[in-house]
């Protein structure tokens, strides 16, 4: 099965997306490498076409090349730089599907080696940790990963974190907590955020958990008092004109009834149109 209507081949494709099916240093709740699977079925559901963008999915030229398995988080670290590397030499724009937020590290390093990149991260939690039982590239570090290559980052949603994490991520990235967008409202975060990347290269990454678990409850980690879905299909749209590569990870599809896989694919959907919108110059109707 192929994310809908994304029939188009690789070689005349704009956007690949590609699914990663690995969970292995997963905490609390294990099976996002489940997910890429579940967001492409969940995506059959919608029309193909946009009303704000009028545009109908097929004309986007989007590839779904597959997904690809890893035993172990070192092999995946490695292969999934080179694919990603691959993908943005042929210029592709990478629609990476996880699996477990790990994935974004090694996709991250690839963009970086060709752009000058700013990550935006939208997340519950800070993951800004040295290492998590053992693994310095785990889900939990991939924020401090970033952060150490000496990428500028920005974090949005935050809503948990050890005191240690904070103080690092707070010296070194900046964070956006619930608390914040809750008092200042998430258009003015965004003019923020939007100022700051102005002319820059953009890589995306949207942990679900960022989503209040009351919209997308089957997450490796949930974590109440979050996002909506609409707040956080805005933020797509707002940055989709700067983002060079995408992301969407946590998801774990036994823990819901298919909601969060819908959610998921609905947001993946937003930023194929959102991004295709901004390239082809078409006026999206509503923006924020």
């Amino acid at each position: 099965m192929i994310f809908a209507d994304s029939g188009s081949d690789y070689a005349s494709s704009k956007y690949v997306i590609h699914g990663v099916l690995f969970d292995g240093t997963s905490s609390f709740r294990t099976g996002s490498r489940w997910a890429p699977e579940a967001i492409r079925k969940a995506s059959q559901n919608y029309e193909a076409y946009d009303f704000d963008c009028d545009r109908d999915l097929s004309e986007l030229l989007v590839h779904d090349m597959g997904d690809t398995e890893y035993g172990n988080l070192n092999e995946m670290v490695v292969d999934l730089e080179k694919t990603t590397s691959r993908l943005v030499e042929d210029e592709k724009v990478p629609i990476t599907l996880g699996g477990e937020h790990s994935v974004t590290f090694p996709c991250v390093k690839a963009l970086a080696r060709e752009m000058e990149l700013v990550v935006v991260i939208f997340d519950a939690h800070l993951d800004f940790r040295e290492d998590y039982l053992g693994n310095e590239f785990g889900h939990a570090c991939v924020a401090r990963n970033i952060s150490d290559l000496g990428i500028p980052l920005i974090q949005v949603g935050i809503r948990s974190g050890a005191r240690d994490e904070y103080k690092h991520a707070l010296d070194t990235s900046v964070i956006y907590t619930m608390q914040q967008i809750r008092r200042e409202g998430i258009k003015k975060i965004l003019k923020e955020i939007g100022s700051s990347v102005r002319g820059r290269a953009v890589y995306l990454s949207i942990d679900m958990d960022s989503i209040d678990p009351a919209f997308a409850p089957g997450v490796g980690n949930p974590e109440p008092y979050g996002l909506t879905p609409l707040e956080l299909r805005t933020a797509i749209r707002r940055l989709a004109p700067n983002v060079s590569g995408f992301d969407l990870v946590e998801i774990t599809p036994d823990y819901d009834m298919g909601m969060s896989s819908m959610v998921g694919a609905k947001l993946v959907r937003d930023f194929l149109f959102a991004h295709s919108s901004f390239v082809t110059k078409t006026t999206i109707k509503e923006i924020v």
